[in-house]
């Protein structure tokens, strides 16, 4: 057989061979030329949020160096939530591990302390935070009165949290912890220290431009107090100088007591708010009673997103909220 056949026929195969066949030899050649070359999804930092707001403020921190996985699914409370086998998995697994704390996750606590690892940084919101005590000493007052810093919230149930736990609803103590998750990426990750700063100085723009869209917009405010589904907004009302004026189930699934529901109704009459504040997390049909009973809607307020029309993106579903205030209170 002549050398111009062998020739033709080696062409007529490569021509005809699958493209993947022909591209073997040459990715083979390139690792052995650059065997640090990066495979998609590998090099990247591994990373748990506990909730959706939290897995946010990683994903807008991390940018491209990390994978992100929330574990508490979107819809999901974290009051009620018991993680799956899988997840206790995905959690052990990461670098960096970012919860709330305060006792609103005890299974991550759990976690954490039954598999303590040196390689695993773990990132706790509400370290360092003055945290809003429970009302424990009060089980069955509904309307709270004292100036916005001595709002007392819902004990859940006894010794269940150390303190209100929902501080990513300030964005001033949010700045705090996206520095904290900064610093933690950089110590797991230290060659792309230039990248995580940058990121973290344009998110913390992105937050005090919030600040002050927040600010602005409550000072319009007619109406100063509220009734909450659940005490999930005392910080954010702290900070702006709101007055949380009833929250209608002190524990998930809790359901009012007849006289809780009567000064609850008082309380929202007295108030003179346009509306009562559900969440999407839980039923709105205590919400619905109460707003019958006095003549105004009943809203959405989301501590947690994760929903149309805001996604996961945290700084769209407090605009989302912001909103929904301004409806019930201007």
């Amino acid at each position: 057989m002549s050398e111009n056949l062998l020739n033709d026929n080696k062409v007529a195969f490569l021509a005809g061979a699958p493209r993947s066949l022909v591209l073997i030899p040459l990715v083979f050649f390139l690792t052995l030329l650059c065997p640090n070359l990066p495979v998609r999804g590998e090099g990247r930092l591994p990373v748990v949020a506990s909730i959706v707001p939290l897995g946010d403020f990683c994903e807008q921190l991390g940018g491209t160096r990390v994978r992100v996985q929330v574990l508490i699914p979107p819809g999901a409370s974290p009051h009620v939530f018991e993680p799956s086998p899988g997840t206790v998995r995905s959690a052990l697994k990461a670098k960096v591990f970012v919860y709330v704390g305060a006792g609103l996750e005890p299974w991550a606590e759990r976690l954490l302390k039954a598999h303590p690892s040196p390689d695993r940084l773990v990132v706790e919101a509400v370290h360092g935070v003055h945290l809003i005590q429970n009302g424990s000493d009060f089980p069955e007052k509904a309307v709270i009165s004292g100036p916005p810093e001595e709002v007392l919230v819902h004990p859940h149930e006894p010794g269940h949290l150390k303190g209100n736990p929902h501080v990513w609803l300030d964005p001033v103590l949010v700045k705090e912890l996206c520095q904290r998750v900064t610093e933690a990426f950089i110590k797991a990750d230290p060659e792309h220290r230039p990248y995580y700063e940058a990121r973290l100085s344009q998110y913390l723009k992105e937050l005090d431009i919030l600040h002050q869209e927040i600010s602005q917009t409550v000072v319009g405010f007619r109406v100063r107090e509220y009734v909450s589904f659940h005490s999930a907004f005392p910080y954010f009302a702290r900070r702006y100088g709101l007055r949380e004026a009833g929250v209608i189930a002190l524990a998930p699934g809790r359901e009012p007591s007849p006289k809780r529901l009567r000064d609850l109704i008082a309380a929202v009459k007295k108030s003179g708010v346009k509306a009562v504040f559900a969440e999407p997390q839980f039923s709105p049909r205590v919400a619905e009673v109460i707003a019958r009973e006095v003549g105004v809607k009943v809203l959405l307020l989301d501590p947690l997103g994760g929903r149309p029309p805001y996604g996961t993106d945290y700084l769209k579903l407090m605009r989302h909220n912001l909103k929904v205030m301004a409806e019930a209170m201007q």
